[in-house]
C-alpha cells in the first residue's frame, strides 16, 4: 500500500520553506537552498546535526579551495577534474564525505557563473545556511518511539515465556512441535526493537538513557543461549528420564517469573535447592544415563546463564526498575 512517512513530509515541506526564503532574500540560484536542506533531512537529531555541521565546513572549505583554482588556472572543465581529484580525498580524509555532494552543487555554480566577486561567495554561503539550517529546525520534530519500544518488549517477553514453557512441555514429553516460528519471531523482534533504541538515544542531545538497549542486548544475550545452546541439547535429551520432569518445571517456572521487573534472585534460589536434590540422587548405573545426565546437566547451567544475565541487568538498572514499579 503506498504511503509517506514522516521523513518524506518533513524533507518536502522544509525544501518548500527554503526555497522561499531563499527567494526572499534575492539570492541567486536560490533553489539549491531546498536541495541542501533535501540532503540534510536525517533520521535522527544527533546525526542530523552532525551532518549540518560536516556539509558546511565541507562546502565552505571545498567552495574556497574551487575559487581560487578557477582563478590561477581558468574556468575551464579541466580544472573541474582537477578539483575533483584534490577535493574529495581531501574531504574523506578530513571525515567530511557527507559535504562531498552540496559542496560540489555549490562550486560547479561558481564554476557556470564564473563570478569572482566576494559577494557571489557570500550568496553561496547563505543558501548553504538557508538549507542547512530549515534542515535543523524540521529534524526538532522527532515523534517518539517509546511506546513502539513498550510494545515490542512486551511481546519479547510473551514470546520469551512462550518458548521457555515450550522447553518445559518438550522435556515432559507433551510437545513435539517446532518452535522454529517462535524463534524466528524473537530473532527479529529483538533486531527491531534494539534499533528503536538506538535511535531513541541517537534523538537525545542532552542525556542518553540507555535503559532500552541495555535492556534489548540482555535479552538478545538470553535468547543466543536459548536458541543456540539450550534448545539443541533438547535432542541429546530422554525426555523420559526423572531428572526432566523436574528441569522441566524449574524452566515453566523461569518462564513465569523471569519478567523485566523481576530480580531473578528467587529463580537462583529455586536452581540452588534443585542442584542440591539432584547431587542426593543415586549416580548413573549406565553410559546412556550418565550421558543423558551430563546433557540435562548441561541444559540447566545454561538456563542459570539465563537468570544471571537477568540479575546482571536488574543490579545495573535497579534505580529506574524500583521507579517503573
Amino acid at each position: 500500500m503506498y504511503s509517506i512517512g514522516q521523513r518524506t513530509i518533513k524533507t518536502a515541506i522544509g525544501s518548500g520553506i527554503s526555497l522561499l526564503i531563499a527567494e526572499a532574500l534575492h539570492l541567486q540560484n536560490y533553489s539549491t537552498a531546498a536541495v541542501v536542506t533535501l540532503l540534510s533531512i536525517q533520521n535522527t537529531k544527533r546525526r542530523s546535526f552532525i551532518v549540518a555541521i560536516q556539509r558546511f565546513v565541507a562546502s565552505v572549505i571545498a567552495m574556497l579551495i574551487g575559487w581560487m583554482m578557477f582563478e590561477f588556472l581558468s574556468y575551464t572543465p579541466l580544472t573541474v577534474v582537477i578539483y575533483f581529484l584534490l577535493t574529495i580525498p581531501l574531504l574523506v580524509t578530513l571525515k567530511l564525505q557527507e559535504g562531498i555532494i552540496p559542496s560540489s552543487v555549490i562550486v560547479l555554480q561558481i564554476y557556470v557563473s564564473s563570478d569572482k566577486s566576494i559577494s557571489f561567495l557570500l550568496n553561496q554561503v547563505e543558501i548553504l545556511a538557508v538549507g542547512i539550517l530549515i534542515a535543523l529546525i524540521m529534524n526538532t520534530y522527532m515523534p517518539s518511539i517509546e511506546k513502539k519500544m513498550i510494545e515490542s518488549q512486551k511481546k519479547i517477553e510473551q514470546n520469551f515465556k512462550m518458548l521457555l514453557l515450550g522447553i518445559a512441555l518438550k522435556m515432559k514429553g507433551k510437545d513435539e512441535d517446532s518452535q522454529n516460528d517462535l524463534i524466528d519471531e524473537t530473532k527479529m523482534l529483538l533486531h527491531t526493537a534494539k534499533t528503536l533504541a538506538y535511535r531513541q538515544v541517537e534523538n537525545s542531545f542532552i542525556k542518553s538513557n540507555l535503559y532500552y538497549i541495555n535492556y534489548f542486548e540482555m535479552r538478545e544475550r538470553q535468547f543466543e543461549i536459548i536458541s543456540n545452546q539450550i534448545i539443541p541439547l533438547l535432542k541429546k535429551v530422554a525426555l523420559n528420564y526423572p531428572h526432566s520432569k523436574i528441569i522441566a518445571e524449574f524452566f515453566e517456572d523461569t518462564g513465569v517469573y523471569l519478567k523485566e521487573k523481576s530480580t531473578g534472585i528467587e529463580l537462583l534460589g529455586e536452581f540452588s535447592h534443585m542442584m542440591n536434590d539432584f547431587r542426593k540422587m543415586p549416580l548413573p548405573e549406565s553410559r546412556d544415563e550418565f550421558e543423558t545426565r551430563a546433557s540435562l546437566m548441561m541444559i540447566v547451567y545454561e538456563l542459570e546463564k539465563v537468570i544471571s544475565l537477568k540479575m546482571e541487568f536488574y543490579s545495573e538498572n535497579q534505580t529506574i526498575l524500583e521507579k517503573l514499579n
